[in-house]
């Protein structure tokens, strides 16, 4: 039984395993850092685990319901509970902070398999998801703790249902549509939408014009779902994020309209081709198109993909993608038809957010899948193009190498090419543990332009936020002060003393140069060994020979907190 299972399931066990290991391997380790957005759900999460509350002590998970959120934060509501569990059990670390989401990235392979295996059949589904195991921005995202990736999970369960059940079971699919609703506020764009092209599709070619009223009941539920939350919105309307939605009637548009009137020579046609709506479309066609760039999608990335060596996608990938469209034109043009629309119905939370025309990777994120379904079925049907069974086999071997070797590439720049730019403020990580590694009876002030985000991942990085001090951390936020024990952060704005040299203090070089003269050690860039924080008055690193610039990193040196003082010191302080 056993043996026949494996026989007949063992490429997708493979490509599960695969998922695994390219989403757990060094995760403690890599990135190196760790974000705003992630660092409001992972804090708040450990908090919602010990307390049943934020780390404000006003927020519960009912409220996150009613689409109201913590204390000066506009997130996703069902993350804090998703972290919730792995945060709590184990210690504040990058590795329980990713953990949740790489555990939801393999079995987002494992749906997206599932899903193609219906539309494509199963040997192109095989490829599929092995494009979606090894594709750069599904590992990228799914080793961070962003909300996309559990909004896709969610979307491609319902996807799945909606393919496979039949009369009432139909409605399976809605207990995950409110999941991924409320898994990620960009996509709550694309609820409706999703859910309607799909009906449709499983009406007319999957059910045979049978089951209407399940699929209207369906419809009609997620259509409460939404008016709810517009409701709520109305209700709390300091909580909306509204504004960051291009309309035609965005203050931004109206100025760029005034402003090409005002540089143009005055005609008949000036007001007919430039107004409000033809400039809306223009930005709208400009963010689709760069959506869907070479350069974008297969070279650079963008910023919030911030690796700059390497796309979103690998090279190959765009030659089956390709392919996959005309074979598909060829072959299955009502998948097509289906899998267009749903990569256009991905792209809307990114052409409509704000008036700026650059990408914004995450929030094209549900595009990202079903094109992996074309390039899967792409390779799939190039190979099966031979009839010859060697030069299938040939065609195959060839195939993996590219895919092997592209493979390997981007995890080589991933793994020891990314972690030294400094993702996500990595310097106040080293500044967290610096501050951590101090005597309790030093008074530690580290100054800097955004104290509060600076003490939430202070809070995190040294593991201090705990049942014994969620009571004081939230007295002391309720009343902004930003501080735990001996460690306080103040912003750059206030009076600095350097004459009691008992005091440990740490100041961000984005304050200025007030002090930069005085003697002082720094926390320095990966980068380039520019400056960052400067610390004054040390006693953690003044027996230690440290250089003038940081060099010769070792991967197992980003276990910042195991190091010894003198190995912490040699590897991310700098002498000047």
């Amino acid at each position: 039984m056993f043996e026949k299972f494996l026989r007949n399931y063992w490429p997708i066990i493979f490509i599960v395993l695969l998922a695994i290991i390219v989403r757990f391997i060094w995760l403690d380790i890599v990135p190196n850092a760790i974000g705003g957005d992630e660092t409001v759900y992972v804090l708040n999460s450990k908090a919602l685990f010990l307390t049943g509350h934020d780390i404000f002590g006003t927020w519960s998970p009912l409220q996150g319901l009613l689409f109201q959120y913590p204390q000066g934060e506009t997130q996703a509501e069902l993350p804090y509970l998703l972290n919730s569990v792995a945060m709590g059990i184990l210690p504040s670390s990058l590795f329980a902070a990713h953990l949740t989401n790489a555990i939801t990235g393999v079995f987002l392979v494992l749906f997206i398999f599932l899903v193609a295996r219906e539309l494509l059949g199963s040997k192109a589904a095989v490829f599929a998801a092995l494009m979606a195991s090894i594709n750069p921005w599904f590992i990228y995202i799914g080793r961070t703790a962003y909300e996309a990736v559990p909004a896709m999970l969610f979307y491609f369960i319902s996807f799945y249902i909606l393919l496979k059940t039949k009369g009432w079971k139909i409605l399976l699919a809605f207990p995950f549509l409110v999941l991924a609703f409320y898994s990620y506020i960009a996509t709550k764009l694309i609820l409706l939408p999703f859910v309607f092209i799909i009906i449709v599709y499983c009406y007319y070619y999957i059910s045979k014009k049978k089951f209407l009223r399940e699929y209207l009941v369906l419809f009609g539920l997620c259509i409460v779902l939404v008016a709810f939350f517009v409701i709520s919105l109305k209700l709390n309307p300091q909580t909306a994020r509204l504004s960051e939605l291009i309309t035609p009637n965005n203050p931004e548009i109206a100025k760029e309209v005034n402003a090409i009137r005002k540089e143009s020579i005055q005609n008949p046609l000036t007001n007919l081709f430039v107004n409000k709506y033809s400039v809306f479309a223009n930005i709208v066609a400009i963010k689709t198109l760069k959506t869907f760039s070479f350069d974008f999608l297969f070279v650079n990335g963008d910023e919030f993909f911030s690796i700059w060596r390497h796309g979103l996608f690998y090279y190959i990938d765009s030659l089956f993608l390709i392919l996959g469209l005309l074979f598909m034109f060829v072959r299955k043009r009502k998948v097509l038809g289906l899998l267009s629309a749903l990569i256009l119905i991905g792209v809307i939370p990114q052409v409509l957010h704000t008036a700026k025309i650059d990408n914004f990777s995450i929030h094209a994120t549900m595009a990202f899948a079903p094109l992996t379904l074309l390039i899967g079925f792409g390779i799939w049907e190039t190979i099966n193009y031979f009839k010859n069974k060697n030069y299938k086999l040939i065609l195959t071997v060839v195939i993996l190498i590219i895919y092997t070797l592209s493979a390997v590439n981007f995890l080589n720049i991933y793994f020891f090419w990314h972690p030294l730019r400094g993702y996500f403020d990595f310097p106040i990580r080293v500044v967290s543990s610096y501050a951590t590694r101090a005597s309790d009876s030093q008074k530690i002030t580290i100054y800097s332009s955004s104290s509060f985000d600076l003490f939430k991942k202070y809070l995190f990085y040294s593991n201090k936020y705990d049942k014994t001090s969620a009571e004081t951390i939230k007295n002391n936020l309720k009343a902004q002060k930003y501080s735990l024990g001996n460690v306080t952060f103040k912003a750059c704005s206030l009076p600095i003393d350097l004459k009691n040299k008992d005091n440990l203090l740490i100041i961000d070089a984005k304050c200025g140069n007030q002090f930069k003269d005085l003697p002082h050690l720094s926390a320095s860039s990966l980068k380039d060994g520019g400056e960052t924080f400067r610390i004054y008055n040390d006693k953690i690193c003044k027996n230690v020979p440290l250089e003038r610039y940081i060099s010769n990193f070792k991967l197992e040196n980003f276990s910042i907190e195991k190091l010894s003082n003198e190995n912490f010191c040699k590897n991310f302080i700098a002498s000047l």
